[in-house]
């Protein structure tokens, strides 16, 4: 029996560091045969929680209420760190949604350019506006990017509350009766981010939207038997301290399914004939250019 060569990269199986780079492997690798890969790192402490294999600090937590019997949030950021570092999984498996690397590489010509982003033109598959999927974190709307792209629709996080970026960005999208379906925490905060964020945008936008809560809901709490999390909201004297289950409880796998069966319930018609007569008309338009290229008097 051949040993694995990762495991010349890990630390010894014996310990705490050790251990828990093999947990956090073992997930990571389970994503890939599902298909979850790229993920973040939030979504697989979380599902690293709901299996009993680590838990989440609590703010004020003293050392010894914390014990050490059970690995915290920063062995699996330390874990994730290791394994990619010494090369066992490749960086590109964890993304990274708070840094983002704007502008994009210049061409000789405008027509050398419009050949090669003629690949990327998509066509609407909607009947009107697409959806707009909202996500209360940065880690949810992270990890529906690929499908966002499937299904030709935008995908946007909050981050918690705020004011401008929905003024700025969102609202001014909202005017044609794009339905919007969102994704948040189910707890106090939650709520409010979730109050706060629709009652801004239906009053930038001038009318009610067609607003569904795809997670997470309590019914998919009681049906997974998703168990809470405590949380401490420091606004509020005395601090109020309440359960909360958060949406990357359900796991990743979960959460795309939900999204992916919501869009397909919206979608007139299926996907595969849009890229059909997309993918003909790529094809007609880079003949055009070949065209253009080969004609001598071409500039």
């Amino acid at each position: 029996m051949h040993e694995d060569p990762s495991e010349a990269l890990l630390s010894s199986a014996d310990s705490k560091k050790g251990r828990i780079q093999r947990i956090v492997l073992a997930l990571l690798f389970e994503k890939r045969e599902n298909g979850e890969i790229p993920t973040n790192g939030r979504f697989l402490f979380y599902e690293l929680e709901q299996r009993g294999l680590v838990r989440k600090s609590r703010r004020g937590e003293s050392r010894r209420e914390r014990g050490d019997e059970l690995p915290r949030e920063q062995a699996v950021i330390d874990a994730l760190m290791w394994v990619r570092d010494r090369g066992v999984i490749p960086w590109e498996w964890i993304s990274d949604e708070t840094r983002v690397l704007h502008g994009f590489d210049r061409y000789a010509t405008v027509a050398e350019h419009l050949r090669v982003v003629v690949d990327h033109a998509e066509i609407n598959p909607w009947a009107g506006e697409p959806p707009l999927i909202l996500t209360e974190s940065r880690s949810l709307a992270g990890v529906l990017r690929t499908i966002s792209d499937e299904y030709r629709c935008r995908v946007a996080a909050t981050n918690g509350q705020v004011g401008g970026f929905l003024r700025t960005e969102i609202a001014p999208i909202l005017d044609n009766g794009r339905p919007v379906l969102y994704l948040g925490d189910l707890d106090h905060q939650g709520a409010q981010i979730e109050l706060n964020t629709r009652r801004v945008l239906e009053r930038e936008a001038g009318h009610r939207l067609g607003w569904r809560r795809i997670a997470i809901t309590a019914d998919q709490v009681a049906d997974r038997r998703i168990e809470p999390i405590i949380k401490t909201d420091g606004r509020y004297r005395p601090a109020l301290v309440h359960e909360a289950w958060e949406a990357e409880a359900l796991t990743q796998r979960v959460v795309v399914s939900l999204v992916r069966a919501a869009l397909d319930e919206l979608l007139p018609g299926p996907l595969e004939e849009i890229r059909v007569r997309e993918q003909a008309q790529r094809e007609e338009w880079k003949d055009r250019f070949d065209e253009r290229k080969e004609a001598p008097d071409a500039r």
